[in-house]
Parts: C-alpha cells; structure tokens; sequence
C-alpha cells in the first residue's frame, strides 16, 4: 500500500514548508542557519515523493496507458516549473518577501495530500 506513506510524506512537506513560511513572517532578519535546517529537511521529504508517486502511478495505471499517464504527470510538473518562478518573483516585488510564495507552496502541497486520498489503489496487483 504506496498511498498512505505517500500520503503522511505529503502532509510532512506541507507542514514543514508552513512552517518555514512562518518562520520568514515572524522574523525580521532570518537567521541563515536555521532557514538552511528547514529547507534541508524539507527537502528530504520533497525528494522522496517523485518516487512514491512514480510506483504509486505505475500500479494505478494500466500497462497501455502508462506512458501518456506518466508524460501527463510530468507536463503538470514542468508546467509547475514553468508558473513558479514568474509568480513569486511577482509575489516577492509586490510584498517584498517570499512568505506569500512559500505560503501558497505549503497550500498547494496540502491540496495534492488531498488529492492523493481520492486515489483508489488496486490491491489485487503485488
């Protein structure tokens, strides 16, 4: 069962990226190392997901149908990639900090969490 790890590692991304966003709000000049501390962690849970997602993918997928499946997940990605920059750049020149970003960051992987529940695994493939 990939989805509830998968799920858990989501909402632990989420919360940690929050919390990095309160941590930019409430402090004036942000100490360096403790910024450094969260994005690491952060990170570990981030770069875990691709995979999870990736074997989750391939076992709600059928065998036909995988390549465009796994072509449609990386688009939305790229064009992730693509929005997120023009839009916190936008964000940072109209506040003046990153904290709106990282807010909407921490919102969307709360909203993919809730995405990823809807998901039906087969069970009968193992």
């Amino acid at each position: 069962m990939r989805r509830p790890q998968l799920i858990a590692f989501t909402v632990v991304q989420s919360v940690l990226v929050l919390v990095f966003a309160a941590y930019l709000r409430t402090n004036e000049k942000p100490s360096l190392w403790v910024m450094s501390i969260l994005l690491f962690v952060t990170s570990l849970f981030f770069n875990a997901l691709q995979p999870m997602a990736h074997a989750l993918l391939n076992d709600v997928v059928d065998g036909a149908e995988r390549g465009a499946a796994f072509g449609l997940f990386n688009l939305v990605g790229e064009i992730g990639a693509v929005v997120s920059p023009a839009l916190g750049g936008t964000l940072f020149d109209h506040y003046g900090s990153w904290t709106h970003a990282v807010y909407i960051d921490g919102a969307l992987m709360l909203a993919g969490a809730g995405l990823y529940v809807l998901i039906r695994e087969n069970t009968s493939r193992a």
